[in-house]
């Protein structure tokens, strides 16, 4: 019993003595503080300038010089050939014969004349129908034509002979009716023409003219 006691009075004093120097030190830290935010500054770190490298130096281009090469030596002149007295007799001849032919060739080159350009063409004077010496007659108006009040030119091809006759008639502008018409031809197979001339000279020529129908000449 007594070791028991004594057991139990040791944890007591021995928790005792945690327990005071427990309280001992929670008296004796300072109260904790908390913690405060420290000021910031803006620090503005400057970039550093690119490097510039310099340049490498050009290559400097060596010049190869090429070693002469040694003028080869002259070759020695020909020693002159002396024509011999034939060749320059001949020679001599020859020329006199170029130049006699050449004056030959020449003289009828000389001689000749450009022929005249040729003459041109004399004009061609048309024939005609008209004139009293021929006596042509005016073409019969048509009574029915007049009746119905037909008027009008009729245009005529002649084919005209040297000998003044018509050798071929046809209508080359109608008046528009064809009984005036077939009268201007009735009459005109018959007439007389004077020839086309050309330097005087009668010719065969072909022309047209007109033959009027006129109602106030009827």
């Amino acid at each position: 019993m007594k070791s028991s006691f004594s057991r139990c009075t040791t944890l007591a004093a021995i928790t005792a003595g945690h327990v005071g120097l427990l309280l001992s030190m929670s008296h004796a830290a300072p109260p904790a503080q908390p913690p405060q935010a420290l000021p910031m500054e803006m620090v503005t770190i400057p970039t550093p300038a690119p490097a510039i490298r310099p340049a490498p130096p050009a290559p400097v281009k060596t010049a190869t010089v090429k070693p002469h090469k040694a003028a080869p030596a002259p070759r020695p002149l020909p020693a002159p050939i002396k024509p011999s007295p034939k060749a320059i007799t001949t020679d001599t001849r020859a020329e006199a014969d170029t130049s006699k032919t050449s004056a030959v060739a020449e003289a009828p080159v000389a001689s000749r004349s450009e022929p005249a350009p040729p003459a041109p063409p004399a004009p061609v004077v048309p024939p005609t129908h008209i004139g009293g010496h021929l006596g042509n007659p005016r073409p019969a108006y048509p009574p029915l034509s007049i009746e119905l009040g037909e008027a009008g030119a009729v245009g005529l091809r002649v084919a005209v002979g040297a000998d003044g006759r018509a050798q071929e008639v046809s209508v080359a502008r109608s008046s528009g009716f064809p009984r005036l018409d077939r009268a201007a031809l009735q009459a005109v197979r018959n007439w007389r023409f004077r020839p086309a001339t050309r330097g005087g000279e009668a010719i065969p020529y072909t022309y047209v003219f007109n033959v009027d129908f006129d109602l106030t000449k009827a």
